[in-house]
């Protein structure tokens, strides 16, 4: 007896095919070709008619809900998923480890919730056997040879989900009974190598000592560890080799590491290849390389890197050529240099500045004498500024450098209108690649214009000099493109020095930021920030030397300068149009922010969550911790080929009347006022 046939929006449909086209048409496909007939029955079609796609039989009645099943299940999905992988019995290393040193993988519990998406992750016995045995030789190379690994897998509450369990069975290590050294050279050598401090402590300290766990692997870390510090003490020809001899049964190692070092060797000729406009004397000063001083390796490496801390390079290679094992050796310099002219146009968007367009044009090397010269010019809706800058790369060495660079400004800030020219002197010192400082002196002269007509200013601190030295510094881990480690950035200003300009102040501000990494897509971010304004009164105190914040890039929830105290502005009929920020004397900021990459889900995508706090007091002695304003939120990054793309949503969770726009008890602001949004290119620290 036949059954009802199913319909589709009301029409029925009844679908013949073979059963060896089942196994082979793709159920999307199927799909597809239902909708499409749904789609094309004419609309008037009679009750009980039906649409009949003959492939042969038997045949099979597809509604309309079954349909929808398909649309989200094809083949693919019946494919067993890896969907959980655990270890036990594991003492020395940790899942994590563990989990990296396999083929099989299992979806992270983000990735498990794209529930629409299970590709990937396949369940693959043969690949099971396999991992099972690189566990074992991951334990055998560090030190376990009796290791036994096994493993089951369970099926879970869906039919395609495999979950497995990794059984380790470590057993006793293999421990370093003995350790002796041999040395490949005369009394004379060994004896100056045991008076070397570098030597005396790479034998202490190397990681194949007695009584620890002999592990195979760290056989090239010990070669590499007495290469680098031989040829570091002159020895351009040395080499080391680990041997071992090995009790399986008794568990102990007896090592031996036998040293070479081959003769005590100074540099020859050094061939520089590729400058262009530059001569070789010069990149040779760079390079702090010197025929007839001692060889050592960390000299090569640090000759690359100062050489290519010049701008005028693009490219450097220090090595050295195939030649004799011999107590002289040569070293070739290879450098390629940039365009000697550039132009630059760079431009952006913020809800501070709202547009900012730069322009800066380069010239690497003007008179043949490697120092440098740019203009460059910035504009946005906030600032208008006009830079000219001569760089001296070589002053004592190739870590000092001078700057000098005359500008002028123009800054339009809520409450006030400053103009100011002058020029900036700098001296700056690259203690490492991580550490540097700077000592400058800088001369401008200001005119600033305040907002508010019912503030009268005192005429002779409407224009103004200030004569200022700075001392800065930063010590600083961030890579490029990565935030890491600490950053700590202290500067210290004083002004009037020698009763030379028209204001006598001191400023101090630190900043100190720790980046912490939970894995590969997960990051907390802290920064603490203080500054202190001595030596002056606030009267006395210019608006742009004073101390702001609140805003993009320091407590958000506030606008551009916006926390702290404030003055109304008032009509000339007495209403309050708005507050503007006065500044302060003592500042203190913090942030923390939780960073949470979400590359799994959208490439280069990422979101985060943060609690700022800070205040501005317009005294020292008013400080206090009581006073802090904080705002929360969170908000989205991109990681884009410029930077990250930052947009943020904070609440204020403790404002002022005047963060609120409350005016002798009117209220003049709106639910707005409590709410900042921010838009930025870069982190936030």
């Amino acid at each position: 007896m036949p059954q009802t046939v199913p319909t589709v929006s009301g029409i029925p449909i009844l679908v013949k095919f073979s059963k060896s086209m089942k196994e082979t048409v793709p159920g999307g496909w199927i799909l597809l070709s239902i909708l499409f007939l749904a789609l094309n029955v004419p609309a008037r079609a009679e009750s009980g008619s039906a649409v009949n796609v003959s492939m042969s039989s038997p045949s099979i009645g597809l509604s309309a809900a079954s349909a929808r099943t398909m649309f989200f299940q094809d083949d693919e999905d019946q494919l067993e998923r890896v969907w959980g992988i655990d270890f036990e019995g594991n003492e020395t290393y940790s899942g994590m480890t563990l989990r990296n040193m396999i083929a099989l993988e299992s979806p992270s519990t983000f990735r498990k919730l794209r529930f629409w998406n299970r590709s990937g992750f396949d369940f693959d016995e043969t690949e099971l056997r396999r991992d099972e045995i690189r566990i074992e030789r991951f334990y055998q190379r560090r030190g376990f040879p009796h290791v036994e690994v096994t493993s089951s897998v369970e099926e879970g509450r869906r039919d395609w989900v495999r979950r497995i369990t990794f059984f380790i069975e470590e057993g006793e290590p293999t421990i370093i009974e003995s350790v002796q050294f041999e040395m490949d050279a005369d009394s004379s050598v060994v004896a100056h190598l045991e008076d070397q401090r570098d030597f005396t402590r790479a034998k202490e300290r190397h990681v194949m000592r007695e009584e620890q766990r002999y592990q195979l692997i760290q056989h090239s870390d010990v070669e590499g560890l007495f290469q680098s510090t031989l040829r570091n003490l002159g020895f351009a020809h040395a080499d080391a080799f680990v041997t071992a001899t090995v009790d399986t049964t008794g568990r102990h190692a007896d090592v031996i590491i036998t040293l070479n070092p081959g003769p005590l060797s100074t540099f020859g000729e050094i061939h520089v290849e590729g400058n262009e406009t530059i001569s070789e004397r010069r990149v040779l000063r760079h390079s702090e390389l010197r025929t007839g001083d001692q060889f050592s390796s960390q000299k090569l490496r640090s000759a690359q890197q100062q050489v290519f801390g010049h701008p005028l390079f693009r490219f450097v290679t220090v090595s050295i050529p195939e030649q004799p094992r011999d107590s002289v050796v040569d070293i070739s310099i290879r450098v390629r240099e940039h365009a000697l002219r550039s132009l630059r146009v760079q431009g952006g968007v913020g809800l501070e500045e709202t547009v900012r367009l730069g322009v800066s044009w380069q010239h690497r090397n003007p008179f043949g004498n490697a120092h440098g010269f740019s203009i460059s010019t910035r504009a946005s809706f906030l600032e208008q500024r006009v830079n000219v800058d001569y760089y001296i790369p070589y002053v004592f060495n190739p870590k000092s450098r001078i700057n000098i660079a005359p500008f002028g400004q123009r800054l339009d800030e809520r409450g006030y209108l400053l103009h100011r020219a002058g020029i900036s002197n700098s001296f700056i010192y690259q203690i490492s690649r991580e550490t540097a400082g700077t000592f400058s002196y800088e001369f401008t002269r200001n005119r600033e214009q305040i907002e508010s007509p019912d503030v009268e200013i005192p005429e002779e601190d409407e224009y103004y000099n200030i004569s200022a030295i700075k001392l800065s510094g930063y010590h600083n881990q961030l890579e490029v493109e990565q935030y890491q480690g600490w950053a700590i950035r202290p500067h210290a200003e004083f002004s009037g020095f020698l009763g030379t300009g028209s204001l006598r102040y001191n400023r101090y501000l630190l900043d100190i930021r720790r980046y912490l990494d939970f894995g590969p897509s997960s990051q907390f971010a802290i920064r603490n920030e203080g500054g202190l304004l001595t030596h002056t009164s606030l009267e006395e105190l210019p608006s742009n030397v004073r101390f702001y914040t609140g805003g993009t890039s320091s407590v958000r929830g506030w606008q551009r300068r916006e926390l702290g105290p404030k003055r109304a502005i008032l009509d000339d009929d007495g209403n309050f149009v708005e507050y503007i920020p006065v500044g302060g004397k003592a500042l203190y900021n913090f942030n923390l922010e939780f960073r949470q990459s979400l590359d799994w889900l959208i490439r280069r995508f990422g979101v985060a969550v943060f609690l700022d706090g800070g205040m501005v007091w317009e005294e020292i002695d008013e400080a206090e911790i009581s006073d802090l304003q904080f705002g929360v939120g969170g908000g989205f990054r991109y990681n884009s080929p410029l930077g990250p793309i930052r947009i943020d949503l904070a609440r204020k969770v403790n404002p002022t009347d005047e963060d609120l726009n409350i005016y002798n008890g009117e209220d003049h602001g709106g639910w707005f006022d409590r709410w900042g949004i921010h838009f930025s290119l870069g982190q936030a620290f």
